[in-house]
């Protein structure tokens, strides 16, 4: 009885399925949100394009506007000056000298220190001269000894012109010789010429004790131009000389330096030398104070190159004197070229350059106004 009720459950649960392509689908159409993205991004792209025309309009115009007011108004000519190239150096004197004296001796007084400035002429030191000053006394002695022979010589000579006289007067009346005459004349001449070999030997003596004084005077020092001192070489009780024979003798005292004649000397590259010209104008800046813009100006090139560097050495000329400048100091310096007949720069340029962010190379303060442009290392080349 109870196996037919068991089959008929088992053809029951064979029966029971589930129909998946009935079932509906949970997502629903994706139409309308697409279509309402493409509308947004072209009303957007139509205002961005809408934008950008009418801003492109406004420069244009500006643009025009500034064309015409630079037509209008006829451009002066200026000159554009850039750097060709740089070149380093140093600061350097023409006029320099170390004063040192003419004779030995030993320095009794030192009346200068480092950095003074001394007037030309103006005593820096004295030497022991006790040796100058007998000297001196001797040879003025000899001068007098000298001018009074030579005075006793005119007299014995004015005595003797005067018998010549008389006897040829007496030999002409008869009363004295021929001989005798003759002879007294012959005497005047004889004394005639010793008095003017004395006068020379009197001339001698002075020049000699002019010669004493010459030296006594070197037994003090003095500037031969006026300058700063830079050095002081020597002390009291050195020995000073013109030239020194052994570790303790001193060839000099000082080291004066005219300050206003500074200037510039770099060496330039051979390959470049062609670009420099005497009277160009330049651009000079000490590696001291980088701040401190010089003008200045290529006043020679020398005619002549260093072999071990392949360089030529010019010499700048600075147009503005300085306290700061001082001999040795490191220098850059940046030669100019001018272009005249060069168009003038707009206003409204000028305007944007500005206030551009990249600053315009310097010029020069010589050169208001003025653009420069360095040379690239490819152009160089």
């Amino acid at each position: 009885m109870t196996t037919p009720s068991k089959n008929i459950s088992g053809d029951l649960l064979q029966e029971l399925h589930i129909e998946r392509a009935a079932q509906p689908d949970p997502t629903p159409p994706r139409f309308g949100r697409r279509a309402v993205s493409v509308g947004l991004a072209v009303a957007i792209g139509a205002s961005l394009c809408l934008w950008l025309w009418g801003r492109t309009g406004t420069v244009a115009e500006t643009d025009a506007v500034a064309a015409v007011a630079t037509a209008a108004v006829p451009s002066a000519p200026t000159t554009i000056a850039g750097p060709t190239l740089d070149a380093s150096g140093y600061v350097v004197a023409r006029r320099t000298a170390t004063v040192s004296s003419q004779l030995t001796g030993v320095v009794t007084e030192v009346l200068f220190e480092e950095g003074d400035h001394v007037e030309q002429g103006q005593v820096l030191a004295r030497l022991d001269a006790r040796s100058a000053m007998a000297g001196l006394e001797s040879a003025q002695r000899q001068v007098a000894a000298a001018g009074q022979l030579a005075r006793q010589h005119e007299i014995q000579f004015a005595q003797a012109l005067r018998d010549s006289q008389r006897a040829l007067e007496l030999s002409e009346s008869g009363l004295v010789s021929r001989q005798d005459a003759e002879q007294a004349s012959a005497k005047a001449n004889e004394l005639q010429a010793q008095m003017l070999s004395q006068r020379r030997n009197a001339q001698a003596a002075r020049a000699l004790a002019d010669v004493a004084q010459v030296t006594l005077d070197h037994a003090v020092i003095r500037a031969p131009f006026a300058g700063v001192i830079t050095s002081k070489a020597a002390q009291v009780g050195e020995i000073i000389s013109p030239s020194a024979a052994s570790g303790y003798t001193r060839s000099g005292v000082a080291t004066i330096v005219d300050m206003n004649s500074l200037e510039v000397e770099v060496d330039v590259g051979e390959a470049y030398i062609g670009r420099v010209r005497i009277g160009m104008a330049a651009d000079v800046r000490l590696n001291a104070y980088p701040e401190l813009s010089l003008p200045g100006k290529v006043i020679a090139i020398i005619p002549t190159a260093d072999r071990g560097k392949a360089t030529v050495k010019a010499r700048i000329g600075l147009q503005l004197k300085d306290p700061r400048i001082l001999p040795d100091m490191g220098a850059r310096v940046s030669f100019l070229v001018a272009a005249s007949n060069s168009p003038d720069i707009p206003s409204a340029r000028r305007q944007r350059d500005s206030n551009s962010a990249e600053p315009l190379a310097h010029a020069g303060p010589h050169t208001p106004g003025a653009t420069s442009t360095p040379i690239t290392s490819q152009e160089q080349q």
